[in-house]
Parts: C-alpha cells; sequence; structure tokens
C-alpha cells in the first residue's frame, strides 16, 4: 500500500514539474474602440502567443511557456497601433493600456529584473524623446492638413522628422547600455532596430562600452561581425573585389570602372530584378556616354539562367558571377545577402554612397556624384 502511496506522489510531482507555469497577465484595458485586440508574438519567429479582444475593463489572461525570452506586446485598434518589447516569463504581469496614450509603456509590475530593465528603458525613452515626439506630433498633423500647393514640402518635412526619430533610438539604446553593460538587451533592441548597415559607426560605439561577456556572447559576435560587413560598404571606404568572370570567361578589373559607376546587385530567377532592368536599360542610355558604368553582379547559380536573361532584358553593360548563389563572396561582401542592391564607386572603387540606394534615386545620385567630381 505505502508502495503504491509513494508512486502516485512521484507521478504527480513528474507531472507537475512537466506542466509549463504560466505567465499571468492582468491589464486595466481603456479608452480603445470597439474592435481593438492586444496581441503577444515572439519576435524571433513572429509566432502568436496569444490574441485577446481589449474589452475597456480589468482583463486577466495567462500564457503557458515552455521556456522564457523575448516578446512584443502589441495594441491594434484601427490606425492607431502600439508595440512594445518585453521580456516574457513566468510570474505575473500587471499593466495600463491606455488607446490614448499609446506612447506610454503598458508594463507597470513584471516578474523579473529582465522585465524590469525593459520598464527602465522605456522610462529613458518617454524622458529623452518627448520634446521630439511632441515635435513630430505637429509636424505629422501639418501634413494632414496639407494642401495641394504645400503636400511636397510637408511631406519632406514629415519624413525628416520620422529619419530623427529613428536615429534618436540610437541615443535612448546607447544610454540604456551605459547605465546596464552587462545586459543582452542592448543586443536584442539593436537588431530590432535594425540600422546596423545604415548607422554602424554609432552601432560600434555601442557595443564597445558593453561588457565583454555580452561582446563574445553568440548574439553579439553575430552583430560584429554584422557592423564590420556594414564599415566595409560605407562611402569613403574600399570596395571589395568582385568575384568570379564575365560571360566571356574574364575576370572583373578595376580597369574597366569610369568616373561613377552604379554596381547592380541580382538574380536572374528575382522578378524584382527583372522589373528593375526595365528601368535600369534607359538609365544605362541616359549615362553610357558621360563616363558611367554600370556592373552588374550576379548571385546566380545556374550559367543558362544567368546569360539567357542578361540577354532578354538586353543588358548592355559588365556582367558577372562566380555562380556560387548565395555562398558567393560577392554576397557576403557586397550586399550582405541583399538582393537587389545598388551602391555607387568611382574610378579607384572607392564606395561613393551609404549603403543599399532605393532605385528611385539611382538617378538623381549619379547625377549629383557626376557633377561632384
Amino acid at each position: 500500500m505505502k508502495k503504491q502511496l509513494y508512486l502516485l506522489i512521484l507521478l504527480a510531482s513528474l507531472f507537475s514539474a512537466c506542466d509549463p507555469v504560466p505567465a499571468t497577465f492582468n491589464f486595466e484595458t481603456k479608452n480603445f474602440g470597439p474592435n481593438a485586440v492586444m496581441i503577444i508574438q515572439s519576435p524571433e519567429n513572429g509566432e502568436t502567443l496569444k490574441v485577446e479582444n481589449i474589452t475597456n475593463a480589468n482583463q486577466t489572461f495567462k500564457i503557458n511557456i515552455p521556456v522564457k525570452g523575448y516578446a512584443i506586446l502589441k495594441t491594434e485598434d484601427g490606425d492607431h497601433k502600439g508595440e512594445y518589447y518585453f521580456y516574457l516569463d513566468k510570474g505575473s504581469f500587471k499593466g495600463v493600456l491606455d488607446g490614448k496614450n499609446i506612447n506610454s509603456y503598458p508594463l507597470k509590475s513584471v516578474p523579473n529584473k529582465e522585465g524590469e530593465q525593459f520598464i527602465d528603458f522605456y522610462r529613458l525613452k518617454d524622458n529623452m524623446s518627448k520634446n521630439l515626439l511632441d515635435s513630430l506630433d505637429i509636424v505629422e498633423s501639418e501634413f494632414d492638413q496639407a494642401t495641394q500647393s504645400n503636400i511636397m514640402e510637408k511631406a519632406k518635412n514629415a519624413d525628416r522628422w520620422r529619419e530623427k526619430k529613428i536615429l534618436f533610438q540610437l541615443d535612448i539604446i546607447k544610454a540604456f547600455a551605459k547605465k546596464y553593460p552587462r545586459s543582452a538587451h542592448t543586443l536584442f533592441l539593436l537588431e530590432q532596430l535594425g540600422r546596423a548597415d545604415s548607422e554602424p559607426k554609432n552601432y560600434l560605439s555601442i557595443f564597445n562600452s558593453l561588457d565583454k561577456e555580452i561582446q563574445e556572447s553568440k548574439k553579439g559576435k553575430s552583430l560584429l561581425e554584422e557592423i564590420k560587413q556594414a564599415n566595409q560598404m560605407m562611402a569613403g571606404s574600399k570596395m571589395p573585389n568582385i568575384e568570379g568572370e564575365n560571360p566571356d570567361g574574364k575576370k572583373f578589373d578595376l580597369s574597366i570602372l569610369k568616373r561613377v559607376n552604379l554596381v547592380i546587385c541580382w538574380t536572374s530567377y528575382s522578378g524584382k530584378s527583372r522589373k528593375n532592368n526595365q528601368v535600369l536599360v534607359k538609365l544605362y542610355e541616359k549615362y553610357k556616354n558621360k563616363d558611367v558604368e554600370f556592373i552588374g553582379v550576379s548571385f546566380d547559380k545556374k550559367r543558362d539562367w544567368w546569360v539567357n536573361v542578361i540577354k532578354d532584358d538586353h543588358l548592355t553593360w559588365p556582367q558577372y558571377s562566380d555562380l556560387q548563389g548565395a555562398k558567393s563572396p560577392n554576397a557576403k561582401n557586397l550586399s550582405n545577402y541583399n538582393v537587389t542592391y545598388f551602391f555607387l564607386v568611382d574610378k579607384n572603387g572607392t564606395v561613393l554612397t551609404n549603403n543599399d540606394l532605393s532605385l528611385d534615386f539611382v538617378d538623381s545620385e549619379i547625377s549629383k556624384n557626376l557633377a561632384g567630381r
């Protein structure tokens, strides 16, 4: 009888150990519309962990989680959307979701120190960015009320302030990293901001302020590699060598470079690349006699596809490929695996533009660099 009792106790403890302890959320929700929802997602893979209708009342719900990690709390209320990072773990989360104040961080009480650091990050953000957000609200309002005669001016002004807001995030992350040099949250926040390719110097400055253990973590090494990659493609840097050969079997040589050169990273099987080719053919006709060269670098693997598209799309500028696809050194060194990708270099192979150019700006950037050199 005692053996059976012990066995039951053992089985009960095993089942209890396997049952994940939930994360419990208690929110006061207010000032949302009738169809508003809150969503909790994983930023790693986009998996939706919970969706709840917002009731403008006290709401409680649970998430059974086998492991802890980063998560995003989102609110959607028509065109009004909020997004907040937090650290998901077992235990109790308490907060306030206010539809009239979506800039305010909703979590007020969390079960761990990792979560408390996020509360502090958003507190820093509120204190540092109030004036900027007020200015952005003003220019957004002016843009909404723009007339046909001034809409372009108001749109450009709004874009400038939106860019300021994005760049200001780096100042906030920098302040957080200074306060918490041993926190891996800085790596996560930099990764989510996604500006390593355009702000590598700022990223490196923040990275170097972190504790050595954080720098040498798996995520730290990955971010550092991304920063180094971006740094070598900044204006003033020397373009990495283009590997491979042209369709006639000749290797790339710097001697083909002209005063201004557009490097085009593409693939024959990309629908976007094929559409871009239609625009590029016309641009090449405009500039080919003005000391400008286009250079195509394909990340293809099949020679027939590559050569046939060059012919079919009437691409008359120099083309190179090592036919290694995504494993090509070109893919890593020139565009950090992005397709399509554009940048300008001068006759010495010195990069003229910081990172990827939008096709919409290729024409104006070529003209600007021709005029300034």
